[in-house]
């Protein structure tokens, strides 16, 4: 007889509630009756559908064309079903829950990167912006110096030239003044 943990479709919580139901193997899921699947916690007619034809495939796989019929479900559920089919219940709700947590947390970090990713690019093109800015302004900066020393220069040389024009010119006026 197979585990029905082995079957696909099966984790260790749906086996725990199963095997609260009275299915203990691979072979007791595919002879179980459709209603006596039904009552089991976390069970509903598609999933039931689902894991009979898994179990059928399976039987068919390992006992070859014809696999003899196993030993039926019991019609009724152990004592103890109630208590662990509520902790197969919450223990479901807790694995759906995580699960649904991870993939929001999943999906935020992923938009986190995306908009992480957007940020540095568009840092990176203020970044050549400014440098473009920069070297520009430098370059005007240059100029206007190299213009501001021509002016300097060109008013020291009118200055000059007006020195040395007075000098040249006689001063009559004071000589004649003695």
């Amino acid at each position: 007889m197979t585990p029905i943990i082995k079957l696909a479709g099966v984790g260790p919580a749906l086996a725990k509630a199963l095997q609260a139901g009275g299915i203990a193997s691979v072979e007791d899921l595919a002879a179980a009756a459709e209603a006596d699947l039904l009552k089991v916690q976390g069970l509903g007619a598609a999933r039931v559908k689902r894991l009979q034809a898994a179990a059928a495939a399976h039987a068919a796989r390992s006992n070859g064309p014809d696999p003899a019929p196993a030993k039926p479900a019991p019609a009724t559920a152990p004592a103890q079903a109630g208590p662990l089919s509520a902790e197969v219940e919450a223990a479901l709700n807790k694995a759906a829950e995580e699960k649904a947590a991870r993939i929001a947390a999943e999906e935020k970090a992923a938009k986190a990167k995306a908009k992480a990713r957007k940020a540095a690019q568009r840092a990176q093109t203020l970044a050549e912006e400014f440098a473009k800015a920069k070297e520009k302004a430098k370059i005007r900066a240059k100029k206007l110096k190299a213009k501001a020393k021509k002016a300097i220069a060109k008013e020291k040389a009118k200055a000059k030239a007006i020195l040395e024009g007075k000098d040249k010119k006689p001063k009559k006026g004071k000589k004649d003044k003695k």
